[in-house]
């Protein structure tokens, strides 16, 4: 969507800097994996490392929300593209002197630019000491990638990339001399600098490019994550979860789903439930698939349910499968949202 940005340029919104559904996924994961599992762990180190690179991106999305460029740009946060392979990319800010690439490392502890290695290593207070790629690594895999995407497209343009550290008492040793890294704030100081070069396109191409980018943009879809982790759908714990006490069992009654453990009445729980199946195991799901998941005998309850809530569906009577996708989920869980918050 595009949109009028202060001081005159243009921000192209990928979407909202928020808990992404991925983060959302792998709280859900955690929830019905039992804590024994040989999983668990490697599931908490990526929700631990999935919410450290959000927060990050949102503190790079302030700093356009913030700031007036007088001078017409396009921002994309979240960029999803394909050319010679697929790739991600933080931020892409496209103004008349070319692309710029802004990849976020919201990561905690002193940093280190090892000369022998393309690595980073942080460590923390506790003296222990993790290595990383180096940032360089991505950034010009992202930008080869880029060169070919718009190479393909037929739009050489000038492409510029740094890394984003958003903690701005960060301590660095070793820096690379290749690797331009930036606080948040010297962010547009960077930027404005650029636009000082002379111009690559003119402002009719560059909406142009603007476009192309924007129809190509994919969205990543993370699901479903028992696949991505190598876990059995009956590993996972089933059931109706309360949202109060977390008891896995709710029952059907008649205004709803009521808790033998807490008596907590909810007349939305059935809603959670299905989101945990779509984001955990599969997009398609049948009355008796559904009632499994639920451990619900009641067919027709069942198949109210899935007619209210009003998923996609495909075939008739025992053939019927309710068929979700990336969108629908997303629309549900803000759905959800709202009447939580209410």
């Amino acid at each position: 969507m595009l949109q009028n940005n202060n001081g005159g340029g243009i921000s192209l919104i990928m979407k909202e800097k928020e808990i992404s559904l991925k983060a959302i996924g792998l709280e859900a994961l955690l929830r019905r994996l039992p804590e024994h599992h040989p999983r668990y762990v490697d599931i908490e180190n990526e929700l631990r490392k999935t919410r450290a690179g959000e927060n990050g991106e949102k503190i790079l999305a302030n700093v356009f929300q913030h700031y007036q460029f007088p001078f017409k740009h396009y921002i994309f946060h979240d960029l999803n593209l394909q050319s010679t392979g697929k790739f991600q990319i933080d931020t892409l800010f496209l103004f008349q002197q070319g692309a710029v690439i802004l990849e976020v490392k919201n990561i905690a502890g002193r940093i280190g630019f090892p000369e022998e290695y393309n690595q980073l290593t942080r460590t923390l207070e506790n003296g222990q000491i993790d290595a990383f790629e180096c940032p360089s690594v991505q950034l010009e895999r992202n930008k080869m990638l880029l060169e070919d995407w718009f190479h393909t497209h037929h739009m050489p343009i000038p492409i510029y990339q740094a890394a984003v550290f958003p903690r701005p008492h960060q301590q660095f040793e070793n820096l690379r001399k290749d690797l331009t890294l930036l606080f948040p704030l010297e962010i547009p100081v960077f930027l404005r600098r650029l636009n000082s070069f002379h111009p690559s396109i003119d402002l009719p191409g560059l909406e142009a490019i603007a476009n192309k980018i924007t129809d190509a943009h994919r969205e990543f879809d993370p699901f479903p994550l028992s696949d991505r982790f190598g876990i059995q759908p009956s590993e996972l714990i089933s059931g109706v979860r309360c949202v109060q006490c977390g008891w896995f069992g709710m029952e059907s009654i008649q205004s709803g789903w009521g808790c033998p453990q807490c008596r907590n009445i909810d007349p939305h729980a059935h809603i959670e439930t299905l989101l945990d199946y779509f984001m955990l195991m599969n997009y398609r799901i049948s009355n008796k698939t559904a009632r499994q998941f639920f451990r619900l005998s009641d067919e027709q309850k069942m198949k109210r349910i899935l007619r209210r809530v009003g998923i996609p569906f495909e075939g008739e009577r025992r053939g019927r499968v309710y068929a979700a996708n990336l969108d629908w989920v997303r629309n549900l869980h803000d759905s959800n949202r709202t009447k939580v918050t209410k």
